[in-house]
C-alpha cells in the first residue's frame, strides 16, 4: 500500500513538473514573441486603427450588425456550445458588447466564410478600414507562431484600455473589452490585469478554468507586456489548447 501511495505521489510530482517546464516553455516563447519588431508593429497597428473601424467603413449604426451578430449567437455558437457540453448557453452577458465589438464581430466572425472552429483562416474582409489592412499584412505571421510553430489555441493582441484588438482564433470575445466587458471576470480578463503593469520582459501564467466563448473547454492564458523601445504599447497573450 505504501509502495502504491509512493508511486502516485511520483507521478504526481513529474505531471506538477511537467506542467511547470511547458509555463516557462510557452512563457519564454511569447516573451521572444512580443519583441519582434512585426509584432510591435502590429499591437500599434491594430490599436491606432481599432477606433476608426466604423467610421471608415460609414457604420453610422450597428443596430443591423447586431442583429447578424446575436443571431450567430444564437445558432451557431450555441450548437457548437451545446455539442460540446450538452447543454445551452446562457447569452445574456455575452449579448452585452458595445458598437465597436459589434462591428468587428459582423465582418470577422458573421461575415467569414470559414466554419465555426476554422475562423483562423479568415485573412481579408475586404473592408473600407484601414485595421483590415493591418490584418492582411500582419495575421499570417501571427497565426503561424500561434498555431504551426507552437500549437497554442489561440493569441490576443490587447491594447492598455483592455481592448482586444486582435486575436487569431476570431472567437466571441473578440474586439471586446477586458476591464468592463462581457468577459472581464474570466481567466482572459485576469490575465490582462496581473500582466498590464509587469516589467518588460515578464511574464503571468493564470490558472487553467472553464471559459464561455471557447464552449466552456478549459483554458489557460499567459501574457506578457509588448513595449516599443521603452514605451508600453500593449499586452499579448495566448490561450492554451484546453486539457
Amino acid at each position: 500500500m505504501k509502495k502504491f501511495v509512493l508511486n502516485i505521489l511520483a507521478g504526481l510530482i513529474i505531471t506538477l513538473s511537467q506542467s511547470v517546464l511547458a509555463d516557462k516553455s510557452h512563457e519564454d516563447a511569447i516573451k521572444a514573441f512580443s519583441q519582434k519588431v512585426e509584432v510591435v508593429t502590429a499591437m500599434k497597428e491594430f490599436s491606432e486603427t481599432f477606433g476608426q473601424f466604423r467610421a471608415d467603413n460609414g457604420l453610422e449604426s450597428v443596430d443591423a450588425l447586431k442583429k447578424s451578430v446575436f443571431a450567430f449567437y444564437d445558432k451557431d455558437f450555441a450548437d457548437e456550445y451545446k455539442n460540446t457540453g450538452g447543454k445551452a448557453p446562457d447569452l445574456t452577458t455575452a449579448k452585452s458588447i458595445d458598437d465597436d465589438a459589434t462591428a468587428f464581430q459582423h465582418y470577422y466572425i458573421v461575415k467569414n466564410t470559414a466554419k465555426v472552429g476554422e475562423k483562423n483562416h479568415f485573412i481579408d474582409a475586404k473592408d473600407k478600414s484601414k485595421w483590415n489592412a493591418a490584418h492582411v499584412k500582419h495575421h499570417e505571421l501571427i497565426e503561424k507562431f500561434t498555431h504551426d510553430e507552437n500549437g497554442f489555441y489561440d493569441l490576443f493582441l490587447i491594447d492598455l484600455s483592455g481592448r482586444i484588438v486582435y486575436s487569431v482564433f476570431k472567437e466571441i470575445d473578440f474586439a471586446t473589452r477586458l476591464v468592463d466587458g462581457p468577459y472581464a471576470n474570466t481567466g482572459l480578463g485576469a490575465i490582462f490585469k496581473d500582466t498590464k503593469d509587469i516589467a518588460k520582459g515578464e511574464a503571468k501564467t493564470g490558472e487553467n478554468a472553464p471559459y464561455f466563448p471557447s464552449y466552456e473547454d478549459n483554458a489557460q492564458f499567459i501574457g506578457t507586456p509588448i513595449f516599443d523601445g521603452d514605451n508600453k504599447v500593449g499586452v499579448l497573450v495566448i490561450q492554451l489548447p484546453s486539457w
